[in-house]
């Protein structure tokens, strides 16, 4: 019953800041969060009427739709990644290339272990690949705060709130991923009341840190960041051209 109740409470605020969004007009100033947003407010709802009218099939639909989520919610990252940097085009291409590249390596060991016959739709596999892109979403918010700690960069509320409710889903859920694929169901029993309350804690955040648009004031001093890109680019640049030029000496016959 508890857990009913903080299900269509999660519904209630994911509606209200949808709406909320789209009263304000500033839907389309984070399009991608929003994006986010109605994906998990359109599948709760058709996970909570699976619950009701067919419990059987709610676990199949869960952890087939899981992945799919987790995806989308890169894309909520590198949402705060382009609105943190909207500024700093060099440093936003070189975030947008890592992400991808990240994603890329986890694709392909989808890819790989579907391949070789793993039976990656099951719960254990699927919730193995969703700690997993967890936590590298993590590590990229993580890094996020690092450079904007060193650069000075500010952050208007609404972004703030994004990375804070959403940093607070994601470490609470490779907490409970991970221990789940340690001890199993045992310990999912007892985990499923405490996760939708951090859920429920980022819905609220998200909820108060989003009621208006605000977006991120400027810097009081301009950072050198876009100047740190460039060194750091062409530096690599000419590595790359180095370790080519070795290359094509060696293969020489």
């Amino acid at each position: 019953m508890f857990s009913m109740a903080v299900w269509v409470a999660g519904l209630a605020l994911e509606g209200l800041i949808l709406v909320r969004a789209i009263r304000g007009r500033f839907l389309r100033k984070y399009s991608l969060f929003y994006l986010y947003l109605g994906w998990v407010f359109a599948l709760s709802s058709v996970r909570l009427i699976i619950y009701l009218a067919e419990p059987a099939y709610y676990r199949v639909l869960y952890w087939y739709t899981q992945p799919l989520s987790v995806l989308i919610g890169c894309g909520l990252v590198w949402e705060i990644y382009r609105q943190a940097f909207r500024r700093y085009p060099g440093a936003a291409r070189m975030a947008r290339n890592l992400l991808l590249f990240l994603l890329l390596m986890l694709f392909s060991k989808l890819v790989v272990n579907a391949w070789n016959g793993s039976d990656w739709w099951q719960a254990e596999s699927t919730a193995g690949l969703e700690r997993n892109m967890r936590t590298v979403q993590g590590i990229l918010l993580i890094a996020l705060i690092l450079v904007l700690a060193h650069y000075a960069i500010p952050l208007g509320r609404n972004l703030k709130g994004m990375l804070f409710g959403y940093g607070l889903f994601i470490s609470t859920s490779v907490i409970d991923l991970t221990l789940r694929l340690l001890f199993g169901d045992s310990f999912q029993k007892s985990w499923q009341y405490l996760q939708p309350m951090f859920y429920m804690a980022a819905l609220t955040v998200w909820g108060f840190a989003l009621w208006s648009y605000q977006p991120a004031p400027l810097p009081v001093m301009e950072p050198n960041i876009e100047e740190d890109y460039r060194l750091l680019a062409t530096r690599t640049r000419k590595r790359i051209f180095q370790i080519r030029t070795y290359l094509t000496k060696a293969l020489r016959p």
